[in-house]
């Protein structure tokens, strides 16, 4: 117990993988590694080294930590062919070793900080030239372009297609505070829960020190510490509470002038469809029939948009006739007894008007708009289920 508990003290919290994920970020660091060597065996000279030490550290920052500022392209490349440049400066200059070594590592980083590349591995760089270097060759800037910049290249690339594909995690990840100072001003800006982003951006300005962790990721963990202080405060509000069960639904097989007709009469923006067992397998909106309307100049709306929703009175035809043909099929959900602050992230970031409701068995129970969510957000207070049903056509719009 007492081996445990020192054990829990002084390890660390921070990263919250499971295993499967740990398993797999091993995975790609072995396999980032390995064919970066097999790769520059093929390009470099038998007796030029294959790798430098300092890839294996930056495996682990590229692959375990793909969202940090370390690991991004331009510290990455920067800063391992920065410090390989004063490595080769300082071996050549400096008559000796240890000073040479502790020279190139303190230039190295100051360099790294001063041009905003910063990459902890670099520093290993400044020393690979020095340490290993053999006196009885000339060692020239080569070292520079082979191995390190065939290295660095090689990784970078194996970092952008391993991330994305394998581990599922955006690399890289673009500097979004210069993008969002440049963009709309802060009045236009949509908030982050109770705060905005440039209010993020700011915070993070006049912060003093390093702070390994970017801005999306900084803006992510407030939002989650904002969305879990509202669950605590108003635990009684589920999805259940607020959504909208009288709802108009359609089928795959439904006709498209049918589903028009429906959506036209009752006023409504978006209808769900669903398959036999009541189950969400799409949505379709205004916009899945007139994607589908071939429009050129000059063209009659009308006539083009009722040729396409008639149905076609022969057995063959070069139109979508069903709603399951035109439907969007990637349909976001939540469950009945999820609390209304998981639909913020529906709402806000990715931008949806309405989320169908389903029930532990994925059977679709209701629908909740955004204005219905934005009353139960801010008022803190429920319509009669009725009064909401009563009101389908008109609270959606």
């Amino acid at each position: 117990m007492a081996m445990h508990r020192l054990w829990r003290a002084l390890s660390t919290d921070q990263m919250q993988l499971s295993f499967k994920e740990q398993f797999l970020t091993a995975l790609t660091c072995f396999t980032a590694v390995l064919l970066a060597g097999f790769i520059t065996r093929l390009l470099v000279q038998d007796q030029a080294p294959l790798l430098i030490a300092s890839m294996g550290a930056s495996a682990v920052i590229l692959f375990v930590m793909p969202s940090s500022p370390l690991a991004q392209p331009w510290p990455f490349i920067l800063g391992h062919l920065l410090s390989a440049t004063v490595g080769v400066v300082a071996l050549y200059l400096i008559p000796s070793v240890m000073s040479a070594a502790a020279t190139a590592v303190g230039l190295s980083v100051l360099l790294m900080l001063l041009l905003r590349c910063l990459h902890p591995p670099g520093a290993a760089t400044a020393l690979a030239p020095i340490l290993g270097h053999d006196p009885s060759k000339l060692l020239d800037f080569n070292f520079v372009l082979m191995p390190v910049g065939v290295n660095v290249m090689i990784m970078l690339g194996l970092a952008i297609i391993l991330n994305r594909f394998i581990l599922q995690r955006q690399y890289p990840i673009l500097n979004q505070q210069h993008t969002l100072k440049a963009s709309k001003p802060l009045s236009e800006k949509k908030p982050v829960a109770d705060f905005y982003k440039q209010d993020i951006l700011e915070a993070l300005a006049g912060f003093e020190g390093f702070l390994d962790i970017g801005y999306a990721d900084l803006s992510k963990l407030f939002t989650q510490v904002q969305l879990l202080g509202y669950k605590r405060s108003h635990e009684h509000i589920t999805c259940a509470d607020i959504m909208l069960h009288a709802i108009i639904t359609v089928d795959y097989d439904t006709d498209v002038e049918v589903a028009w007709a429906l959506m036209h009469k009752h006023h409504l923006k978006a209808v769900p469809v669903l398959d036999r067992a009541k189950r969400v397998i799409g949505i379709v909106t205004h916009y899945d029939f007139l994607k589908y309307v071939q429009l050129t100049p000059y063209a009659n709306f009308q006539e083009k948009f009722l040729a396409f929703i008639h149905k076609t009175p022969d057995i063959t035809t070069d139109k979508p006739e069903a709603i399951g043909h035109i439907m969007t099929r990637k349909v976001a959900t939540l469950p009945a007894s999820a609390h209304i602050a998981d639909l913020v992230p529906f709402m806000t970031a990715n931008g949806h008007r309405y989320v169908p409701i389903v029930d532990e068995q994925q059977r679709f129970v209701g629908m909740i708009f955004q204005r219905d969510f934005i009353a139960a957000l801010f008022q803190n207070k429920l319509m009669p289920s009725k009064y909401q049903d009563d009101r389908y056509s008109n609270r959606h719009k």
